[in-house]
């Protein structure tokens, strides 16, 4: 398993296949995966390829005219829910469903991609340690999967400590109650989140100051110290 699909929890991510680019609120998000699920199950038929085109046509035309943050990036109407209990979150054509090495080449990106893209979070050598964090504070997979794909974030966290001069193993661990708070705070904010899966300038995050900046902008007004961590500044 891995930060996708983690072995605990019922929760997984999907922000790859462009979920987060359409412009929604959080209980738009789950209708949106609810309905692809429904129809998906309806209408495709592993042993009917011509099944998997029509449903995405249909797919496609219902979506076409949703608010999106870049009307260049694709959103791929074949995440859905692949669980029996409708929790976790993924490609619903997946071989680990169909059984076939290819079946992804129905979706816009086809398989050489969808199998080989990896987000900045997943190959972080943390990925393990913000799994189990972001497992234990997300109530849902689209809640999952935005901590997840909040790579940024993650990195000036990362950063902030590093400038104290403490470990990562002290930050997950000591810190870890004070972790979940900003990262509970962080989930409000999500209609304002604009993700990216592209590279970032770091440097930018050179300075505690540079970095405090960025997390007071993010999160609002709140102060942070290792003492108070993203407390309320008041």
């Amino acid at each position: 398993m891995s930060l996708c699909h983690p072995e605990l929890g019922s929760v997984s991510c999907g922000s790859c296949c462009g979920l987060f680019n359409l412009k929604l609120t959080i209980p738009e998000f789950k209708k949106i995966l609810q309905d692809r699920t429904e129809l998906f199950r309806s209408t495709v038929n592993f042993q009917v390829r011509h099944s998997f085109p029509i449903y995405r046509k249909e797919r496609e035309t219902v979506e076409a005219n949703y608010p999106k943050e870049d009307e260049m990036t694709y959103n791929c109407p074949f995440l859905g829910y692949v669980d029996e209990n409708n929790n976790r979150i993924g490609c619903m054509i997946h071989p680990v469903f169909t059984g076939d090495p290819k079946s992804q080449n129905f979706s816009f990106y086809g398989t050489s991609i969808c199998q080989t893209y990896d987000c900045k979070n997943k190959e972080s050598i943390l990925t393990e340690k913000w799994e189990s964090l972001f497992v234990e504070i997300a109530k849902d997979s689209v809640q999952y999967s935005f901590l997840s794909a909040d790579h940024i974030f993650c990195y000036v966290i990362e950063r902030f400590f590093a400038l104290h001069s403490l470990t990562m193993d002290v930050m997950f661990s000591k810190y870890r109650t004070e972790l979940i708070s900003v990262f509970l705070a962080r989930l409000e904010k999500t209609e304002n989140l604009h993700l990216t899966s592209f590279e970032i300038n770091y440097d930018s995050f050179g300075g505690l100051e540079e970095v405090v900046s960025y997390l007071k902008k993010e999160l609002g007004d709140v102060y942070f110290s290792l003492e108070g961590l993203g407390k309320p500044n008041h």
